[in-house]
């Protein structure tokens, strides 16, 4: 069987996990290292939880440590000076309470980290690939976005980069912008006008699709294994941290990265995706991180970037549910 050869690139945290376990799981997905990138936590911690979850579905995949600053948004100070940022970590009782966890509460993996650095390894690697290979980039674009710049023309080896990022209209971490392209805007710049063919995930159609209430969680625990008890574990503490974080009572969650990968498991998830002219706002402003699409249809779209509109919600869902059901 030809398996589609993976690159799968990662903040760990727990919709990456779901994403991540939803590929292991999959027959036709060869995923051939895991490349890490700070987002939600630091590069180590990342690094960390990704061979936890490799443990815990005993897959032994190489992983490497990638960038642990954006490309450049860190060199200017008062950058984030937008008053409208969205909270993800608090202070409770000297406790640091973080949108993401930094530990998985999973046993320890006894494998360690590669010494190679995630962007050598994907420069070297793309290079030198006989067949096209897919990156799934489900954080900042910041690996992915520096290997380009080193070796433009590794984006002809690319099959297609599977993004988790941006807003159709609106943003979470900023009124404007999505957490992993502000985290680094000039990175998703890169990457989305660089000739390597991308399909886009943006925040609404991930709600749209991804969201998963009290009753959905209980259909996962339902399948009766230790992944699905992972699953439902840490998406439950994802909805109380985000109750805290947010002083809301929220009764569900959005498995972002989860949506962001369910193409590549099934492309029929997909019900609405267009070719659009995409860039990414890096001007430091109000608007720092903002994808801006140009629908105006004036300019020829020259960049295969396609951005995805809108998804089955009852397909996503059953994928999920069919990868965990067929573990014995």
């Amino acid at each position: 069987m030809n398996r589609r050869k993976v690159i799968f690139d990662c903040d760990i945290g727990c919709d990456d996990a779901v994403a991540l376990i939803a590929l292991l799981l999959n027959e036709d997905i060869d995923i051939i290292a895991i490349t890490c990138v700070k987002g939600n936590i630091p590069v180590d911690d990342v690094a960390d939880n990704a061979l936890k979850v490799l443990k815990l579905c005993g897959k032994n995949i190489p992983v490497y440590k990638g960038c642990n600053t954006p490309i450049v948004r860190d060199m200017l100070k008062g950058r984030d000076h937008n008053t409208l940022m969205q909270r993800i970590k608090m202070q409770i009782d000297g406790k640091e309470v973080l949108i993401h966890e930094r530990s998985f509460k999973l046993p320890e993996s006894d494998k360690k980290a590669e010494d190679t650095h995630a962007v050598s390894y994907l420069v070297d690697t793309l290079r030198h690939a006989k067949e096209k290979i897919d990156i799934v980039a489900i954080g900042p674009l910041t690996n992915i976005g520096m290997a380009l710049r080193l070796d433009p023309s590794i984006a002809d080896r690319i099959g297609t980069i599977y993004i988790m990022g941006g807003g159709l209209y609106i943003g979470n971490r900023t009124p404007l912008a999505e957490a992993n392209f502000y985290d680094d805007p000039e990175a998703a710049e890169i990457v989305l006008n660089s000739k390597a063919r991308c399909l886009v995930c943006p925040i609404e159609p991930c709600e749209e699709a991804a969201t998963y209430t009290a009753q959905d969680l209980e259909k996962i625990k339902d399948t009766g294994n230790r992944i699905a008890d992972f699953i439902y574990e840490e998406l439950h503490g994802y909805i109380d941290r985000c109750s805290i974080l947010f002083k809301a009572d929220v009764s569900s969650c959005c498995v972002y990265d989860f949506a962001a990968v369910a193409p590549l498991l099934d492309e029929s998830v997909i019900t609405d995706k267009r070719h659009e002219v995409v860039h990414v706002d890096i001007s430091g402003g109000m608007a720092d991180g903002q994808m801006v699409v140009d629908r105006r249809g004036m300019f020829e779209k020259t960049a295969p970037v396609e951005i995805i509109y809108h998804m089955d919600k009852e397909k996503v869902h059953q994928l999920l549910l069919d990868e965990l059901n067929s573990l014995d």
